[in-house]
């Protein structure tokens, strides 16, 4: 009866484990999403690439990846550099969703261009696919035109396209 009991006590043991290891290989969309709004605001371009899939891609309205998405991680990071290189920007995450792999943020933005128009901050969105525990593509940064900072940021922007 003992030597039944521990049998069972082991295997359960091993399930536990076994869905335990499973859970730690998928990490936690929103953790992934954190860390790179950490590595970036540390100016870790490496960190931040390094939670992206290899044919990851970008498609940006602002930065390198405006014209055409950036597509695999030589692209994204000249884009990253880009974006570390300005001191004044700061991110600040005000809500996400997740639905499977897919995460949906809204979000912050503060910098001396948006400062420049006039304005403390902007609210923007931006959708993540993550393929395990990696981003596989980001969408951003779609503004909130009902946002009057945001309107007023994107009126501003439209008469200085060259700023």
């Amino acid at each position: 009866m003992l030597k039944s009991f521990a049998v069972r006590c082991f295997a359960a043991l091993l399930i536990l484990a076994a869905a335990a290891g499973g859970a730690l290989a998928q990490a936690d969309p929103v953790t992934v999403q954190q860390q790179l709004f950490d590595a970036l605001a540390r100016s870790d371009v490496q960190a931040a690439l390094a939670l992206f899939t290899e044919d990851a891609v970008i498609d940006s309205e602002s930065g390198f990846c405006a014209k055409a998405p950036c597509m695999g991680k030589a692209a994204i990071q000249k884009d990253f550099e880009r974006y570390v290189a300005d001191k004044s920007r700061h991110v600040t995450p005000l809500n996400t969703y997740v639905s499977g792999n897919v995460l949906v943020t809204r979000f912050e933005a503060r910098s001396a261009a948006i400062q420049k128009a006039g304005v403390d901050r902007i609210i923007l969105w931006s959708i993540r696919e993550m393929r395990g525990d990696k981003i596989a593509s980001t969408r951003c940064c779609l503004p909130e035109r009902t946002d009057s900072q945001t309107a007023r940021f994107l009126e501003w922007d439209y008469a200085h396209p060259t700023q």
